[in-house]
């Protein structure tokens, strides 16, 4: 389990099929998702059954500590020690709980996970132009937009271009202890 302090990632399970059907289906939730859709929960099992072998790939359902509900699910993808690197995804899949920060933690989590874990030095994300609320959520914890890859895929029956963003250990772990610094500042002011 990979904790937050709202927050908390496990591995997919087949008990969490159903709320990534839904999730995934939901046509908000969708409109910014590169998935061929609609999703059944017999193809999502046969998919997770595949997936929980591959050693390239880590999918997580982000829970709530408070209740234990699932909200999102996010993970890393290409896991590749060789040139220390990986790909992010992530989504809060319920939107009642979206603007409220939890996608933010989700990808502290991740990359805590990515650079202290498993010891990568470079961790990379896909994100639609079009979707300016992952971009702005990327540069919040330090990625950094890389280039726009035209026509990359096509989706929801248009090809559609995507940024590639990532961010690097050293950058990562800069802003960490930046941001250490500011709460102990904070903290020191307030006594």
């Amino acid at each position: 389990m990979l904790l937050g302090s709202r927050i908390y990632l496990r591995l997919m399970e087949e008990k969490d099929i159903p709320y990534k059907v839904n999730w995934i289906n939901d046509p908000e939730v969708r409109k910014t998702l590169n998935f061929d859709y609609p999703i059944s929960e017999i193809g999502t099992r046969h998919w997770l059954n595949q997936v929980a072998l591959d050693n390239s790939r880590r999918d997580f359902i982000v829970c709530l500590i408070k209740d234990d509900v699932p909200i999102g699910y996010g993970g890393l993808l290409n896991i590749d020690i060789k040139n220390s690197k990986a790909e992010s995804y992530m989504g809060i899949g319920d939107m009642e709980y979206w603007g409220k920060g939890y996608g933010k933690e989700v990808r502290h989590v991740l990359l805590s996970y990515a650079f202290h874990e498993l010891g990568l030095n470079r961790v990379y994300s896909f994100v639609w132009p079009k979707n300016e609320r992952m971009i702005n959520l990327n540069i919040s914890v330090g990625f950094e937009i890389e280039g726009l890859l035209k026509a990359d895929v096509f989706s929801h029956g248009e090809y559609r271009d995507r940024y590639i963003m990532s961010i690097l250990r050293d950058n990562y772990l800069k802003n960490i202890n930046q941001s250490s610094n500011i709460m102990r500042n904070e903290h020191h002011e307030e006594v």
